[in-house]
């Protein structure tokens, strides 16, 4: 029995990391993720984010989190025009942003913002993933 799109992730489904586990965030400075090649992508790309325990004891943060393209994959990375939104703002929290890209390569930001603490840092990772684009 054939398997649809929905039934079968691991055949429909690419996959990518942009920000590596183990990326620590800290003051306001963006960890730019790694590029992924969408070219073999049709629809919607997705950003799945995750954000781990914040260390320097804040009284708060948040980690504001985008998906960026580019034709090259290797600059003029320009935000997705559509895309949600997506802030994190508690530790061990996930989330996804949706966009729709108009250029081939895809990568993720991940922007921290803390509030008061000793030199406060939180770990981030963040995957890229959409539908394979199938040929008949």
């Amino acid at each position: 029995m054939a398997q649809s799109p929905l039934m079968d992730m691991l055949s429909n489904a690419l996959l990518g990391k942009s920000i590596l586990p183990g990326v620590s965030l800290s003051g306001t400075t963006p960890a730019n993720g790694s590029s992924f090649d969408c070219d073999n992508m049709i629809g919607s790309v997705h950003g799945l984010f995750a954000v781990g325990a914040a260390t320097g004891s804040p009284t708060s943060f948040t980690v504001t989190c985008k998906l960026q393209e580019s034709d090259s994959g290797s600059g003029d990375w320009t935000d997705l025009a559509t895309q949600s939104a997506l802030v994190l703002d508690a530790d061990g929290e996930v989330g996804i942003i949706r966009g729709v890209r108009a250029k081939r390569y895809v990568r993720a930001v991940a922007t921290p913002a803390f509030v008061d603490g000793t030199s406060p840092t939180a770990p981030v990772s963040a995957q890229i993933c959409g539908q394979k684009q199938t040929v008949s």
